[in-house]
């Protein structure tokens, strides 16, 4: 009877496990998410855009689409999140869109933006008339905007005249979006003229600013840039003048913004530029200001522009305008530009030569400031003559005997004559070895001063100054000479 009870209790216990059981598999309900279309949220979502990597991507996007079917995909931005006015980055045939820095950075800056750090961009992906979620990137650009001149004006015209050269003339003036961002960052400008039409190939520089967007010129000033650009005296001309904002990052790369061309029109007056001497012991005369120091050489159709081609011994140097005098004295004070003392003031900085060899050196004199560059110069295949000397009928040997320079003895391309009597009315020419194998040629100056040529044929240098005493200068690397009265 025992055994008879316990079995239906089982029974009835495993009939109710049962039921249970049932009844749990009735209640659970599994369900698939919904189809969608989406754009991932980026794992960075700050973007710091650097102008020295133009050509890497700023940012890789990716998306799922379980809805679209589409084959197309329009990746657009806003910068606001209801897409007010999207711009399309770019259309794609995959999952997946990248945007290099240069491309991101025109297409923020070209929306308008006025800010520079931290600009809200808005991104989602367009398939036909389906749009995914939004993703926003917070993003640090750089300028594309270019200085905008607002002084002098297009065809404004300044006749100068030395009786009122200490006159203010104009203020060149402009303006730069970055210096009024948030970006904090230096800005160095530069003002350029040239002759309008050269497209700036030998640009005179007006002078240079950092973090400033005025130079005031007065005429003297400005009749230096007009001369120096090439403009002649006493004839209005058309003077072409630019800004260039150099931005430089810690990688040394620089970004380059460049204004639009203002042409303006300068009458220059007539003014007498001074021969320039060098000094200083990576020179021939040491610090020693009245050692046969030698004259650089002069453009003979621009004539604030100077230049010497010749070897430097490491050190340093300046140059004067005096011989025996110390002011007049130029240099430069930051590397790229001129300065000088013009007596009473400071001295400027040296000109610095880090290796002795061969060098190129331009300057630009505009009022008490200018420009200047220095390249190494090749000279080993520069022939090298045992004797150069003058001949002609305003020469003392007149055609038939050679008078010959002294050879710098440390510059073996160096020559000169002191006190060389010269006829007016004649002309001469410069020769080597006193023969016709090797003879310079004039190349039309008016002025004592010039750049001769090596030619086979040609006209002779004239000479029409007053009979006299002169010290002449010749180097036979780029055929510049000077004629100095003594």
């Amino acid at each position: 009877m025992n055994k008879y009870i316990k079995k239906p209790s089982f029974f009835l216990l495993a009939l109710l496990f049962a039921l249970v059981s049932c009844n749990t598999e009735e209640s659970l309900i599994i369900t698939s998410p919904d189809p969608a279309f989406t754009l991932q949220q980026p794992g960075i979502s700050s973007v710091f855009l650097n102008f020295g990597l133009p050509t890497n991507n700023a940012f890789t996007v990716s998306w799922n689409d379980e809805v679209t079917g589409s084959s197309s995909y329009t990746v657009e931005m806003s910068l606001d999140d209801a897409f007010t006015a999207p711009i399309t980055l770019g259309t794609v045939n995959t999952n997946s869109f990248s945007i290099t820095v240069e491309d991101l950075n025109t297409a923020i800056r070209s929306a308008g933006v006025t800010t520079f750090r931290d600009i809200a961009v808005y991104l989602r992906v367009n398939a036909g008339s389906i749009n995914s979620n939004t993703v926003l990137y917070l993003v640090t650009t750089y300028p594309i905007e270019n200085p905008q001149i607002t002084s002098p004006s297009e065809n404004d015209a300044f006749v100068l005249t030395l009786a009122t050269s200490g006159e203010f003339a104009t203020n060149i003036e402009f303006s730069d979006a970055v210096l009024s961002s948030t970006l904090g960052i230096e800005v160095n400008y530069t003002i350029e003229a040239s002759i309008a039409g050269s497209n700036f190939a030998d640009p005179v520089i007006v002078g240079a600013l950092t973090n400033k967007t005025l130079m005031a010129l007065n005429q003297s000033d400005l009749n230096a840039v007009a001369l120096g650009a090439g403009l002649p005296f006493d004839v209005a001309g058309d003077l072409a003048i630019r800004i260039i904002a150099r931005i430089t990052n810690e990688n040394g790369d620089i970004l380059e913004r460049i204004s639009d061309v203002v042409t303006i029109s300068v009458t220059p007056y007539n003014v007498s530029f001074p021969y320039l001497f060098l000094v200083g012991d990576a020179t021939t005369p040491g610090w020693n200001n009245n050692n046969n120091n030698p004259p650089i050489f002069r453009d003979q159709d621009v004539p604030n522009a100077y230049f010497f081609t010749g070897y430097f011994g490491a050190g340093a140097f300046k140059l004067l305008e005096t011989l025996g005098q110390w002011q007049p004295q130029w240099g430069t004070n930051d590397g790229s530009t001129l300065a000088v003392n013009p007596g009473g003031g400071s001295d400027p900085g040296t000109f610095n030569v880090a290796s002795a060899g061969y060098y190129k050196y331009t300057f630009t004199t505009v009022g008490e400031s200018g420009s200047f560059t220095v390249e190494p110069y090749d000279a080993s295949g520069a022939a090298t003559y045992p004797t150069i000397g003058l001949i002609g009928d305003a020469t003392p040997g007149g055609w038939g005997t050679d008078t010959d320079f002294t050879q710098d003895p440390n510059n073996p391309h160096l020559w000169y004559l002191n006190g060389i009597t010269l006829t007016s009315g004649g002309s001469m020419l410069i020769r080597a070895d006193n023969t016709w194998d090797n003879v310079w040629r004039y190349t039309g100056s008016s002025e004592l001063y010039g750049t001769a040529v090596l030619a086979g044929g040609g006209d002779n240098i004239p000479f029409n100054e007053p009979t006299g005493s002169y010290d002449v200068w010749f180097n036979d690397l780029d055929g510049g000479y000077v004629i100095i009265p003594n």
